[in-house]
């Protein structure tokens, strides 16, 4: 049976296909592969993209080009989460503070560490209480925490607090999280905004908050519903 070590190796050359039949020997390894995949994880594919600018594949989801390194750690948050290895969550938590949402390697934590449930909620909320709340990193850590799949009050609260500077993406981030009780702030939202909006950007973000609201059971003022029928008619 091939080594932890041998396996790894492999996966930093295995491109942006990664066999379901490879990933199982891997996982199969359990904690024996971790501090590999870790230390992969860990590692920046700067360097070796630039000795070999001209390498690496094009993602079809995202269309930038990585080099087999960059697969191989976006494979890597993808078996860290299969083994639910503790270690890894602070791992990809430095990544969501190293990188931006523009990164594929960022995305791919945002998407992988609410598959953690509970084990990652203390180190996400210690990540939060030492980042600025109008920075894009917070808003990545509400994002996750709203998918913890775990009632906590401190999510909620700071999820109402990423309300005040980004109100569009908390607004999906309480909706997905599912509490009722943050309907009586996206009200006030909804109703402190401008009736007359023109914009169509502004309009859709506003649609977007009313959207997260009822789906929570709140209902709508009619000065308000007016407005978004008339909105919705004119889209029709």
């Amino acid at each position: 049976m091939p080594t932890a070590s041998t396996l790894v190796q492999r996966l930093r050359r295995v491109g942006s296909d990664l066999p379901r039949s490879f990933a199982a020997q891997i996982v199969a390894l359990g904690n024996g592969a971790a501090p590999l995949l870790l230390r992969l994880l860990d590692e920046s594919p700067a360097a070796e993209q630039a000795e070999d600018p001209g390498g690496g594949e094009s993602c079809q989801d995202c269309g930038q080009q990585h080099d087999d390194r960059g697969w191989a750690r976006l494979h890597a948050v993808d078996l860290l989460t299969e083994l639910r290895e503790p270690a890894a969550i602070d791992a990809m938590l430095k990544i969501i503070a190293d990188t931006s949402s523009d990164e594929p390697i960022h995305d791919k934590v945002v998407e992988r560490l609410p598959d953690f449930g509970g084990a990652a909620l203390e180190p996400i909320l210690a990540a939060l209480a030492r980042t600025t709340k109008e920075t894009e990193t917070a808003e990545s850590l509400c994002c996750i925490l709203s998918a913890l799949g775990v009632r906590d009050d401190r999510i909620l609260h700071a999820l109402l607090e990423l309300l005040t500077v980004h109100p569009r993406a908390a607004a999906v981030y309480l909706a997905d999280y599912g509490d009722a009780a943050a309907c009586p702030l996206l009200l006030d939202v909804i109703t402190a905004s401008d009736a007359d909006v023109e914009d169509a950007s502004e309009r859709l973000e506003r649609l977007d908050i009313v959207d997260a609201y009822t789906s929570l059971g709140g209902e709508l003022p009619p000065s308000v519903k007016t407005q978004i029928d008339a909105w919705l008619g004119g889209v029709r």
